[in-house]
């Protein structure tokens, strides 16, 4: 790009353009005239660099094996290899698994929870309402934290509310403390999710963000497709409180690896790695390791590499954030596909234990099996495609301005390259999800809902991991605050429908329940055709009219 484009380039939103503004000088400018021109026109930058970082066949692109990528004179984005890329996604894995595994797995043992404190279907139906209530509301709070003061403490004082929560559930003797710790349980872990998505786009790059994004989620909301599962099993063997001790072993012992060898990622903090935290919450105890301090090269590290965009504690941040017109309407589809998804996991239990299928708890919870796996694949195909997608659409993008075909300075629609690729299966999800409500309705052969529910799984995994994808691009800087938009959203809507599904069911049979809210996820998928074409029109008015309010203060 020349610098008349960049010159008549304009930021698409402040908070876009933390990644980039960190750089060393790029190939043929030295000197004061390069520091110049990236301290003024840094978020100009953005698309060249991405358009680099998106093909292999140019000396001074970012390989796609993801080793140590460098540019020219450039420091490398992360010190982290591809595969201690993966290695991440496995720590964070562990650590957000426990969030979407804390309510499914607790499923099967309502019943026995009604007959142990004499409560109504409706009244224990509650603690499974409220854990969802807090899994959407408590990430708008702490991703914000995680944002400013990091992205471990974070995570790790999750974990240890959660494994506490779990403890005094396991030794509990009665409803109302039950009820409680779910709270607490649901308000401690519940953030992980969201933040887990920062921490991806602390490492990776936009060429190589849907993928990475794509299997931390999958992997960690396998937890709801498995979790009924593990609990039935659980249950049959034992009893209920069995479940939150096996809760409390499992997260805890994840925990203290997490504590042992998870790293700080924030840039703001540690730039790419290089920089050691001077907070000792940051810290793991692995840097004390010889080895480990020499991959990081702390006697050398990249100071340019911090951002310098710092930001301050806000809690209601995310809610700003929701407000903005592409940003809701892009996650109110996808939200209410996934409450779908939550619902149809709910009714595998309640609706094949009973006429004409009455299937034991243990072959109940193999009944999950399906949607769990359609979901794992899901997750990765769709972190793959929408890859390969956004580097193919920015290079037709950049061709296009170099050709005069569109203006030089135009900006990427990277709305419209995120949520493109998520348009066929969420129709596709209408259909398997209405199959699936008919067919336990009408007592269909097993294996179609068994199909129609990994189907259903597939797209709504798919889908999760185009809009976290999208958010953690839109907003860098606060990447973990936006990620729980639709944390917010998804587990929102999924409260309110779990909340009506047995009136809802009783009014207009299953299988009409299934019908309606598919026919508001098919009228969603219209409605995200308006931030694809319109949204980023939309940024950028927002972002011209505050940088003419920061001339004027």
């Amino acid at each position: 790009m020349d610098n008349s484009s960049i010159n008549s380039s304009v930021p698409s939103e402040s908070d876009s353009q933390s990644t980039m503004t960190h750089e060393k000088p790029v190939h043929g400018l030295e000197g004061e005239n390069a520091k110049k021109l990236i301290s003024q026109e840094a978020a100009s930058r953005v698309t060249t660099r991405e358009m680099r970082e998106s093909s292999s066949d140019s000396g001074d692109r970012i390989r796609s094996s993801g080793d140590d990528s460098k540019l020219p004179h450039d420091a490398p984005f992360t010190l982290l290899s591809h595969g201690q890329k993966w290695f991440m996604v496995a720590l964070l894995t562990s650590a957000g698994f426990w969030s979407s595994l804390g309510s499914p797995i607790y499923y099967p043992a309502l019943k026995q929870l009604e007959k142990k404190f004499d409560v109504s279907e409706e009244m224990v139906n509650i603690t499974v309402v409220v854990y969802l209530i807090f899994q959407g509301i408590a990430p708008t709070i702490s991703g914000g934290l995680a944002d400013v003061y990091g992205r471990r403490p974070i995570i790790l004082m999750g974990m240890l509310i959660y494994v506490c929560a779990s403890i005094g559930l396991a030794c509990s003797q009665s409803y109302g403390v039950i009820v409680f710790l779910r709270c607490l349980q649901s308000a401690g872990i519940s953030p992980i999710i969201a933040i887990n998505s920062g921490v991806v786009g602390d490492f990776t790059l936009k060429h190589e963000r849907g993928t990475f994004v794509g299997a931390v989620s999958g992997f960690t909301l396998m937890g709801q497709a498995f979790g009924s599962l593990i609990g039935a099993a659980l249950t049959a063997a034992f009893d209920w409180r069995a479940i939150f001790w096996f809760l409390t072993i499992g997260c805890g012992t994840c925990m203290i690896i997490n504590f042992l060898i998870l790293p700080e990622t924030k840039r703001t903090l540690v730039g790419n790695l290089s920089i050691k935290p001077k907070r000792l919450i940051n810290r793991a105890p692995i840097l004390l390791l010889q080895s480990v301090r020499r991959k990081f090269h702390f006697d050398n590290p990249d100071y340019e590499t911090l951002d310098p965009n710092k930001g301050k504690v806000d809690p209601i941040s995310a809610f700003k954030i929701i407000l903005h017109p592409e940003i809701i309407l892009s996650l109110m589809p996808a939200g209410l596909q996934f409450a779908l998804w939550t619902i149809t996991l709910a009714s595998i239990s309640s609706q094949l234990s009973v006429a004409p299928y009455n299937y034991k708890l243990t072959i109940i919870g193999i009944c999950y099996l399906p949607s769990g796996i359609g979901g794992l694949i899901g997750s990765f195909v769709t972190g793959k495609v929408i890859d390969i997608y956004y580097r193919r659409a920015l290079r037709r993008f950049e061709e296009k301005k170099e050709q005069g075909i569109i203006p030089i300075d135009s900006k990427f629609n990277t709305l419209r390259a995120r949520l493109y690729t998520s348009i066929p299966q969420n129709f596709l999800a209408v259909i398997a999800f209405t199959l699936f409500g008919w067919s336990v309705e009408r007592g269909w052969n097993i294996a179609v809902p068994l199909i129609t529910s990994a189907i259903g799984s597939f797209c709504a995994m798919s889908t999760l991991s185009s809009s976290s994808t999208l958010l953690v691009d839109l907003y860098p800087s606060k990447s973990s605050t936006a990620t729980s938009c639709y944390n917010f959203i998804r587990c929102s809507l999924s409260a309110i429908f779990m909340a009506c599904l047995s009136k809802m069911n009783n009014a207009l049979t299953v299988g009409g329940t299934f019908t309606l809210i598919s026919g508001f996820v098919f009228i969603g998928n219209f409605v995200t055709l308006i931030p694809m074409l319109y949204g980023m029109g939309w940024r950028e008015k927002r972002a011209l009219k505050a940088e003419r309010k920061a001339m004027m203060e």
